[in-house]
């Protein structure tokens, strides 16, 4: 028997059910005296938060915005890598936080599937060079494959470096596996 589609652009569906729990209070901001209209303009105002987070998939939370900072030499910071993903082909995000699972790289950095279908190790890099990058809380994410609500939680910073410049930046100093729960 298939599995039902998940259908996640919809407040109905499975991670849409979730995101309207943790979050979805942050949208009713009608002040209109009539009950019905009032929850009518407050389930648009979540609908329309719920798709834009679907759609544009935002790495920061919606109330956020990222201050540019810039990583001294010597810093240290980790990274999920995929399977067959070089150490020198960085991704565009690290963290500061410990990576212990793959459901932990999934829910608390909020990686979805499409973005590495396979995690298994995180890279550990230190700052050879100064790093431009924004820094910030991680904001949720639908991830559409899983039909999966992923909070985000963890630090992360967005390297504003070209992606093929990023390896200048940096020296891996190691890895190791994580937990394929």
């Amino acid at each position: 028997m298939a599995a039902e589609p998940c259908n996640a652009g919809s407040l109905d569906s499975v991670p849409g059910k979730a995101w309207n729990e943790a979050f979805g209070w942050r949208y009713d901001t009608s002040q209109n005296p009539d009950p019905q209209q009032r929850d009518s303009e407050n389930l648009k105002n979540r609908q329309t938060a719920y798709t834009q987070l679907v759609t544009q998939t935002p790495p920061w939370p919606d109330w956020f915005q990222p201050p540019i900072a810039i990583l001294p030499v010597g810093t240290v910071f980790n990274m999920a890598m995929s399977k067959g993903q070089k150490d020198d082909q960085l991704g565009g995000f690290g963290t500061f936080d410990r990576i212990d699972s793959v459901s932990e790289a999934r829910e608390y950095l909020a990686v979805l599937k499409a973005w590495k279908p396979d995690i298994d190790r995180v890279n550990r890099y230190r700052v050879t060079e100064v790093l431009p990058v924004h820094v910030g809380p991680i904001g949720p994410q639908v991830d559409p494959d899983a039909c999966a609500l992923l909070p985000g939680r963890f630090s992360q910073f967005e390297m504003l470096v070209a992606r093929d410049q990023r390896v200048h930046y940096v020296q891996l100093v190691g890895s190791y596996p994580i937990a394929q729960d």
